[in-house]
């Protein structure tokens, strides 16, 4: 039990880290560390709950710098892609899907090096776009970030505003998710007890994050997104043709 304890707190305090510092990737951090200790089927809905918390507790610290025109347009998206994603997952072999995921993130990798901009206030057609796709992209994986993260880091924000549009939107989403699985039953005595357990260093880690980024240059906070992604595609390539 120990074991799975500190594997447990160790993948909740790296996320937190990073969500800290990015205002994004509690997920996609959270989702494979905590694999290695627990069953997916306690996993997802532990990841959902502690974002929610996490999320509604960094509310109102980014409510003021956050981009509520980029939310407005990408949560429709989100919420009509989710079931288009689910149907596809139904037709398509896993690993082809990752190669698909993989290959996308690393071309959008590729272009914002590049220096890729878009314009303070893009059109309502290239945000429900991004919207639609992040939200296939959950349906297909649970990993509907990389097209937000893409999208807030192409545009004309500082890091700071990118940062609070993050931790709004993926608190949101997470929100949305939480309903139907709690309506399902899949929060349960023993995701609140695990949720209990990881509290102090989702937390703490939250904490370490949000005091790195306050002292960091502001190029840092772009770099360290960009590793993340490129880190995630090279994972999903490599899986996928192994």
């Amino acid at each position: 039990m120990l074991p799975t304890l500190l594997t447990a707190v160790f993948g909740v305090l790296a996320a937190a880290l990073l969500r800290g510092f990015t205002g994004f990737g509690f997920g996609l951090a959270a989702v494979p560390l905590l694999s290695l200790a627990l069953p997916p089927a306690t996993v997802v809905p532990l990841v959902v709950v502690l974002q929610t918390l996490v999320g509604a507790a960094g509310l109102r610290g980014a409510w003021r710098l956050c981009d509520w025109q980029a939310i407005r347009g990408l949560f429709p998206g989100l919420v009509l892609g989710v079931p288009i994603g689910i149907a596809i997952l139904t037709e398509a072999a896993p690993n082809q899907v990752r190669l698909v995921i993989g290959l996308m993130i690393a071309a959008s990798v590729l272009v914002l090096w590049r220096g890729l901009r878009l314009p303070p206030n893009p059109s309502m057609a290239v945000t429900l776009t991004v919207g639609l796709l992040s939200g296939v992209m959950s349906g297909l994986s649970s990993m509907g970030g990389p097209p937000i993260v893409v999208y807030l880091l192409a545009l004309a924000h500082g890091p700071a505003q990118v940062r609070a549009t993050s931790i709004v939107y993926f608190m949101l989403a997470a929100l949305v998710s939480l309903v139907p699985m709690a309506w399902r039953g899949l929060i349960h005595r023993d995701t609140l007890l695990w949720m209990l357990a990881c509290l102090p260093v989702l937390f703490g880690g939250s904490w370490a994050g949000s005091w790195a980024f306050r002292r960091a240059r502001p190029h840092h906070h772009r770099a360290t997104a960009l590793g993340v992604l490129s880190v995630l595609a090279t994972v999903l390539i490599v899986r996928a043709l192994l």
